[in-house]
């Protein structure tokens, strides 16, 4: 399916946005909402059981000065990101629903962006590009390891092949979300709540899946400062593949960690003398170019910067980190809002 078009779409759309425990970060959001050029918007907050003082510190930000209708929903007898959106979506009044996360930001024309691919009538669902921000050198690395991740899947969403998405970016028509009936059947991980629910809508309607290449449609959220964090969040990410799986997905994975195990491979062959320096460093260069050149557009198209260095330095030690991450993620638990789920 082609990226999402540039034309404006003028139906009522319902901003639905779950928290837990984001008390530092709502008023950069909510300042994001305030400015807002599309002009039928709503906002649902949806507090997943948050323990510091978001709820209140949430209260004060929308008492006053706020252009757009809100509502604040608290969940009671469910948790976790999924009841949240559904808890929204059933009070929602818009066509449209879009999903970020209260630890984002975004520029003032991002709904229009991100809503602009539903004149459309194919389209059901809309996944949106996610930059990752931060000064120190582990943040640099994560944004351009983010950026091809996102990169690689809006190439196969345009190859009518979707297999990932982000929740922190996303939107979709509130009817197929009923059609689809939500999340019934991907209840099994915390995660899911944009991949498998992209996949959901892709095998009903097959070309309904696009993807938002816009500038104004990015929204920017901070990588995270410390290795545990990360590894943590890349647990829970891969929790999901194990979900649902589509031959799609399958394939992709695979080819993206043979790939890593043929370059470390290579590394053993060539430091027991079974593969010259010449062919070691040759086939590298190969792989370095075509990641370039991904990473590249995707970046230029998108109208953000990257670190060329932090690239070829992700390079070297990159293949070591798929295969160990790839391990990790089928034991043991991870963490995410201070609650422990098992793998």
């Amino acid at each position: 399916m082609p990226f999402a078009s540039a034309e404006k779409y003028e139906g009522k759309v319902s901003v639905i946005i779950p928290f837990r425990n984001e008390e530092a970060n709502l008023k950069r959001l909510v300042e994001a909402l305030k400015v807002q050029t599309y002009p039928w918007f709503e906002v649902l907050f949806v507090n997943d059981h948050s323990t510091d003082d978001s709820l209140n510190v949430l209260r004060q930000l929308v008492e006053k000065d706020i252009p757009f209708s809100f509502s604040i929903i608290s969940l009671e007898e469910t948790q976790g990101k999924k009841a949240a959106i559904t808890a929204g979506i059933a009070q929602a009044s818009g066509e449209i629903i879009v999903i970020t996360d209260a630890d984002c930001w975004c520029n003032e024309n991002w709904l229009k962006a991100m809503t602009s691919g539903f004149n459309n009538s194919q389209t059901q669902m809309i996944t949106g590009p996610v930059v990752l921000e931060g000064g120190s050198f582990f943040q640099k690395l994560q944004r351009i390891e983010f950026g091809a991740v996102l990169a690689s899947s809006a190439a196969l969403i345009g190859l009518g092949k979707p297999t990932m998405a982000n929740g922190a970016n996303l939107a979709y028509r509130k009817l197929v979300f009923t059609e689809v009936e939500g999340f019934t059947g991907i209840e099994q991980t915390p995660s899911g709540d944009d991949e498998l629910l992209m996949m959901k809508i892709a095998k009903k309607y097959p070309n309904g899946v696009v993807f938002a290449k816009n500038p104004d449609s990015v929204v920017h959220t901070l990588a995270h400062t410390n290795w545990v964090d990360f590894i943590q969040q890349r647990k829970r990410w891969a929790s999901k593949w194990k979900v649902g799986m589509r031959w799609s997905t399958i394939i992709s994975a695979l080819f993206v960690y043979s790939v890593q195990i043929a370059l470390v491979g290579l590394v053993l062959l060539f430091l027991f003398g079974k593969v010259s320096l010449v062919s070691l460093v040759g086939l590298w260069l190969i792989k370095v170019v075509l990641e370039l050149q991904l990473i590249r557009n995707y970046f230029r198209d998108l109208k953000q910067a990257y670190s060329f260095f932090h690239f070829l330095l992700l390079q070297t030690f990159y293949p070591f980190y798929v295969l160990y991450v790839g391990l990790a993620s089928n034991f043991g638990r991870f963490q995410w809002k201070e609650r422990s789920f098992k793998i």
